[in-house]
């Protein structure tokens, strides 16, 4: 939080303090705002947040300074300094017990004003950080997560490696569930603005004014039932990256504006007047053909150059299924825990189920038919039974050669011949019971031969498990 966005309320009876102070903090750009009274100040604190309230001790009405300084805390995340006559420092100190940052008596200079201010900024941001870091150790984010030892996923890896430092804009594409969210945080939180905050937005979820709000914000007044003034996404992403999901469903009107912060680094909230500038790093993910929609006029193009600075595409789960064991394992792992089970893995026939699957939801799709499946299930191992209800498979061999057929041949023949190998090994493979031996006898090849098939898709037999 920098000075020019920090909001500071002063709450005195008295005309000339009121006056003293705003103009003192206005000099060193900071915004402020002034209440007479305890129920004025709870009324500015409905219409607009204030990180920071100086609030005299002896207030007229009904709530003196201890009274507002309760119910500031019991509300709102901000930090109070009380100012109190020499008299009142007994209450004062009371007043420390219920929260107040610190107290100052008056007449006070003004570089003991300065000098708590700019105390209480340097707590609320250690505190804002500390809470936004909390809540995104929750989430999976970084390399770590990214779940896989496939060509096409160490390909994406090593992309997020060599742009999580730069600043350069990222357009993540790909069908839905492929985990773009995840490739997007692992970039943020592998970079140096790991420190700072992490934003996002669905873009397809909001109409065109709420996106434009939720976006750059607006002013009280600014449209009907805007009644206090919010800070948009791009000023909440200050210094940090605003990861923009579903960036192709966002109307040409936004398109626009969005595109003058990224030329310009500066936008203005609605019903504002004045540009705000702010250093973001922007990180955008879609599902969509961008080329196709410029074409048909629903895309700007050179929107679409600025934010394809960087492309990194992510593979559907069909084509890297040699990583399902792996998935398996983690979403297991991670349900196990959340409903209290001891689930060990999946059986054979499940796991040749999820090899044959063509997976049209793609990584969220085998979450989700995990998740049923422990929900379900008291078993140690996930039966077939169990799982069978969650993977569809209509219209699957259709839509697998219809995709087959759109890559050139020799990346063709590549995906045909590892699905017929997985296929095939493990129909022999839950056959033999899982013995390799026996299974490589059956279809006459070398042992030696089949092992190095299994280690390739990373399919587990049951000599090696």
């Amino acid at each position: 939080m920098n000075k020019g966005k920090t909001n500071i309320l002063v709450v005195d009876d008295e005309i000339g303090y009121r006056r003293v102070l705003k103009n003192a903090l206005t000099e060193r750009e900071f915004t402020v705002k002034t209440a007479d009274s305890g129920e004025n100040a709870l009324e500015e604190l409905k219409n607009q947040e204030f990180p920071i309230i100086i609030a005299d001790m002896k207030l007229p009405g009904g709530i003196d300074g201890l009274e507002l300084l309760q119910k500031v805390k019991e509300k709102y995340n901000t930090s109070v300094l009380i100012m109190t006559a020499y008299g009142g420092i007994e209450t004062a100190v009371e007043a420390m017990k219920r929260g107040a940052f610190n107290y100052i008596t008056k007449p006070f200079s003004l570089d003991e004003i300065i000098l708590n201010v700019d105390r209480m900024i340097a707590q609320h941001n250690i505190i804002e950080e500390n809470k936004y870091l909390h809540s995104e150790l929750k989430k999976a984010f970084g390399l770590k997560t990214i779940i896989g030892t496939s060509r096409e996923i160490q390909k994406v890896m090593d992309m997020i490696s060599r742009v999580a430092f730069s600043t350069a804009t990222v357009l993540i594409t790909g069908e839905s569930g492929t985990g773009k969210e995840l490739v997007a945080r692992a970039i943020h939180f592998t970079g140096n603005r790991k420190h700072k905050k992490f934003v996002v937005i669905n873009c397809a979820t909001l109409s065109e004014n709420l996106l434009e709000s939720e976006l750059f914000g607006h002013k009280k007044g600014a449209f009907t039932g805007a009644i206090q003034s919010k800070k948009g996404l791009f000023e909440e992403a200050d210094e940090g990256t605003l990861f923009m999901d579903e960036i192709g469903d966002i109307p040409t009107a936004v398109q626009a504006k969005i595109l003058r912060v990224l030329q310009e680094g500066e936008f203005i909230p609605l019903g504002d007047t004045l540009a705000r500038h702010v250093d973001v790093r922007i990180i955008a993910a879609t599902n969509q053909n961008l080329l196709k929609q410029i074409k048909e006029k629903d895309f700007r193009e050179d929107l679409y150059y600025r934010l394809n600075v960087i492309s990194i595409k992510m593979p559907p789960l069909r084509d890297r299924k040699e990583d399902i064991p792996l998935l398996t394992k983690y979403f297991i792992e991670k349900y196990n825990k959340r409903e209290n089970k001891q689930i060990i893995g999946i059986s054979p026939e499940v796991e040749e189920e999820f090899y044959q699957y063509h997976w049209p939801g793609n990584i969220r799709e085998l979450e989700n038919a995990i998740e049923r499946a422990i929900t379900l299930t008291n078993e140690p191992i996930i039966p077939l039974p169990v799982i069978s209800p969650f993977v569809k498979k209509e219209g699957e061999n259709n839509t697998f050669w219809e995709e087959l057929f759109s890559h050139p041949y020799k990346e063709a023949r590549k995906k045909a011949l590892d699905n017929f190998n997985i296929k095939y090994v493990m129909n022999v493979l839950n056959k033999n019971s899982g013995n390799v031996t026996n299974a490589a006898k059956e279809i006459e090849i070398e042992r030696q031969y089949l092992q190095r098939i299994l280690k390739k898709y990373h399919i587990k037999s049951r000599q090696s498990a």
